[in-house]
């Protein structure tokens, strides 16, 4: 009963607790430590693979991303090599005088333990050489990229200055029509000034003109 009212107390005393990784409110600090145990993504933890080179901190809803580094790849390697060293070692401690013909049951699995590393591995091996190549296509899929992203820009500028050359050119074009227009109107008139004071009457298509009136 004592340690009941102790408990009670204990939650009483920590209520509305927030966990620091994700500021989220508790009513009590049982159910803070429950959350922060196996519930929160956002609480930080250390790498599983942290004696074997990955010392990065991860957030606990990432661990998936995570373990698809770099970082944690080359890790993955090292406790390989260092677990198919130890295999090796205790191989070589056994003393072939004490097997007998009758097949040694720690033997036979210690040895199917060395061939599953074995192909762990070179599995591992594998994936990281596919990783870097991987890396490598990207990086170059990146540089093609930002050249044709230059190039696109390049062409839409010089589509743009050949659109305003065009506009420029058809502007002059239409200022030079109004002036030609404008001087054959003025040599018309100078064309039928009288300087003696004898009118001048140009007849256009006398031609056509005789032409009709011989018919009528």
């Amino acid at each position: 009963m004592n340690f009941r009212k102790s408990d009670e107390y204990f939650d009483q005393s920590h209520s509305n607790s927030k966990c620091q990784y994700c500021n989220q409110q508790f009513d009590s600090h049982n159910k803070l430590n429950e959350h922060q145990l196996s519930q929160c993504q956002q609480e930080t933890v250390d790498c599983l693979l942290k004696d074997f080179g990955c010392n990065e901190q991860i957030i606990h809803g990432k661990v998936s991303e995570h373990y698809v580094t770099q970082q944690h790849q080359h890790a993955v390697l090292n406790a390989t090599h260092q677990m198919k060293l130890q295999l090796n070692d205790t191989q070589m401690e056994i003393d072939p005088s004490q097997t007998t013909t009758t097949t040694n049951p720690a033997i036979a699995h210690l040895q199917e333990v060395h061939e599953v590393v074995n192909v762990l591995s070179n599995g591992l091996e594998t994936l990281n050489d596919d990783n870097q190549h991987f890396n490598n296509e990207l990086l170059r899929v990146q540089i093609q990229l930002q050249t044709l992203t230059e190039n696109i820009r390049q062409v839409k500028q010089s589509i743009e200055e050949s659109h305003s050359f065009l506009e420029g050119f058809k502007l002059n074009q239409d200022i030079l029509g109004q002036d030609v227009s404008s001087l054959k109107e003025k040599i018309n008139d100078l064309q039928n000034v009288s300087y003696d004071g004898t009118f001048i009457w140009k007849i256009i298509n006398v031609k056509e003109k005789m032409g009709r009136l011989l018919g009528d």
